[in-house]
Order: C-alpha cells, then structure tokens, then sequence
C-alpha cells in the first residue's frame, strides 16, 4: 500500500473511532446492566455498538420479569436496532411487548426527514431525533426524545448536577450525573469518555429502579 493510501486508511480509522466515542461506545462494544427493583434483581438490559465507516450500528435487548413468588406482576421485553451515521439517528427498528401491549417501532428516511411507525400507522417526526435508549449523551441537550418502546414523542429538559465519584464493578469511576424530568424522568451517569455508567428512576408504583453494570 502506498503512504499515503495508509495515511487515508488510518485516518479514516481514526475518525471512526473519535465518532463512536464521541457518541459514548464503551471499549468493547457492549453495555451489560442488570436491572435492580429496590435492590432485587427483576432483569437486564443489554447494549451492543459496531462501528464501521460512518456507521454505528446499536443491538439493544432489554427484558424484565418480575415476581411475587411463582406469580408473574410484571413481563417486559424489549428488542431495538438503531443505526447512526456520522452522530445522527438513520433508522431504527423495534419491538416491544410492555405487559401484555404490544408496540412494533420503526423509524426510517423520508426525504430530507425521518417518519416514524408505530404498529403501521406513520407520521413525519422532522430531520433530528434521538432515541431513549439512553447510551448517546448528546440526549441530554434535547428538548424531544422518542421513546422506543412504544413510540411516543416525549418533552424533557435535563439538568447538569455535577461531578460525582460512584462505584462501578468495584471501582471508583468518576462521572458526570444529570437529571432528566418532563415526560421521561431518569437520573443518568456518564464518565469522562461520555458512556452511559448507570440509571435510575422511580417505578409505577414508587420503587427504585437502577441500571447497574455487570
């Protein structure tokens, strides 16, 4: 190869790699949380990046089962494909059974914009929009988020709390902590490299909800 056909390929190389970590990708390609109902475990929620060109192709997988005893109280099962190029969402799929509701998700080009389906029913949603998924901290300058489990626009506004120390698989992580309220309430921790460290939030029934990774 020629230097300067390297030079190109290790340039591109690179900016690859500055737009995944710009966008929080962990090293290693996957954000592994268990899912924490007052300090119980009820599930886990999975995220798997692969970066490519000007691409980042994200797997979510998300499930819920929650019990008293043998009896089932809560089922929850989530499964989202969202691809990014250069920092902005293209498409995403998703399917969602909340509970007994069931929700299929798509949201796909049109034009100079972006439609969204819900259960095949669409509508333009504009250029820009950013999932709920949560591991892309450019969510926090947003004033409207779509959430992918059923596919609601929704209307937050996110405070800055500030510098915070936590600990994350048994070692003191420094972080950024941030609260989100209006429609999707979430308090959410990023590190320096700005990917997504842990969440939490009050459930339907006032219990405390955390995402903590394995």
């Amino acid at each position: 190869m020629r230097p300067i056909a390297v030079f190109l390929a290790l340039a591109g190389l690179l900016v690859s790699s500055s737009a995944a970590l710009a966008l929080g990708v962990p090293d290693g390609g996957v954000l592994d949380f268990a899912i924490l109902r007052n300090g119980e475990a009820i599930g886990r929620h999975v995220l798997r990046f692969k970066a490519r060109d000007r691409d980042i192709d994200v797997r979510v997988e998300a499930s819920v089962d929650f019990r008293l005893g043998f009896i089932p109280l809560y089922r929850f099962d989530h499964r989202a494909h969202e691809v990014w190029r250069d920092g902005a969402l293209v498409r995403l799929s998703a399917t969602t059974q909340d509970n007994g509701d069931d929700f299929r998700i798509e949201v796909r080009p049109n034009g100079a914009g972006l439609t969204l389906s819900i259960n095949g029913a669409t509508a333009p949603i504009g250029a820009k929009i950013i999932p709920a998924s949560l591991w892309n901290i450019a969510l926090i300058k947003q004033n409207r988020i779509l959430d992918p489990d059923d596919g609601e626009i929704m209307s937050v506004a996110t405070a800055d709390i500030g510098g915070e120390t936590i600990k994350i698989r048994g070692r003191e992580v420094a972080t950024r902590h941030y609260v989100m309220t209006g429609d999707f309430k979430r308090d959410l921790w990023y590190d320096r490299d700005g990917v997504l460290m842990r969440v939490r939030f009050k459930g339907d029934d006032g219990s405390e909800i955390l995402y903590q990774l394995r």
